[in-house]
């Protein structure tokens, strides 16, 4: 029995930013031998009346319009990815329902940070909370003008957690996928409140705290070596908060990749200002994985 493909599903609306996306997930597609989804999402036009219940109308020329757009995408992509294989699907309704209900048998779920319409700001609007929080699968955000050519590297936000270990793996394997390196970064600071009601220690040992961190990000990655000998990994301890430390890390590398949630400086990673500051500000690519 053949192993059907994975399939990577890209958000696309036509603005420039979906475009460098679906460019992105193409080469992608092409390095883990999937197949590639292209789907455009369709707002359902609304006809009310204070006499009768409102009507969903579903607009042919819109569809057809939407359709010849993809089409023509999906032409270009074959021309830089012979032999790729390229679906695609014009959808009616809610973007972030659409692509959550994509996700659930997708390997990866790639979308731009600015588009058009539905796809407006993911990174700070509600299509974006819905699709990289409740996505099953790892969801990659793509800056607006991304360009790769002085780009390399792969970088993982690492603390200890469960989900933050899942972000290695992805990681190590997106490193030995593109034959690249990766560094793992943790970031730590002097003991912070994290939520109501936390006491702070009236006296702690900064050496202490950082030989604890170290301790933490070599346990986070080891075991790995034997499953991916040909990555080289550099292990980076920096002190700050963690979205500053991981923005300047990946200035010059070609993904960044962190895990939906963690625990102390990572608590509520892409629910609260760390992850906003991630998917927004970060000048490179950036894998959010559960």
């Amino acid at each position: 029995m053949t192993t059907p493909k994975p399939t990577i599903v890209v958000g696309y609306d036509g603005s420039p930013t979906s475009e460098t996306a679906a460019h992105w997930a193409a080469d992608e597609a092409e390095r883990t031998r999937a197949r590639m989804r292209l789907v455009h999402v369709l707002a359902l036009p609304v006809v009310s009346s204070p006499m009768r219940p409102p009507v969903t109308l579903q607009n042919e020329q819109l569809r057809l319009a939407a359709e010849q757009l993809l089409d023509q995408t999906g032409r270009r992509i074959r021309s830089a990815h012979p032999g790729l294989d390229i679906d695609v699907a014009v959808e009616f309704g809610g973007t972030a329902a659409i692509l959550l209900q994509e996700a659930t048998e997708a390997a990866l779920v790639v979308l731009g940070s600015r588009g058009l319409g539905e796809l407006r700001d993911l990174t700070a609007g509600s299509v974006s909370a819905h699709v990289v929080t409740h996505a099953h699968c790892p969801v990659v955000v793509i800056p607006p003008r991304w360009d790769s050519d002085h780009a390399g590297g792969i970088v993982v936000g690492v603390d200890g957690s469960e989900i933050s270990a899942a972000a290695v793996d992805f990681a190590f394997g997106q490193a030995q996928a593109r034959s690249t390196t990766l560094t793992a970064v943790l970031a730590w600071h002097d003991p912070v409140r994290t939520g109501p009601g936390d006491m702070l220690p009236s006296v702690y040992d900064p050496d202490a705290l950082e030989q604890e961190a170290a301790a933490v990000l070599a346990e986070s990655v080891a075991g790995h070596a034997e499953r991916y000998p040909d990555v080289s990994v550099k292990q980076e301890l920096v002190r700050g908060h963690a979205d500053d430390v991981l923005i300047d890390a990946g200035r010059s590398a070609e993904l960044l990749v962190v895990g939906s949630r963690g625990r102390g400086a990572f608590r509520g990673l892409l629910l609260g200002s760390t992850s906003r500051s991630l998917v927004h500000h970060a000048p490179c690519p950036v894998a959010v994985v559960r």
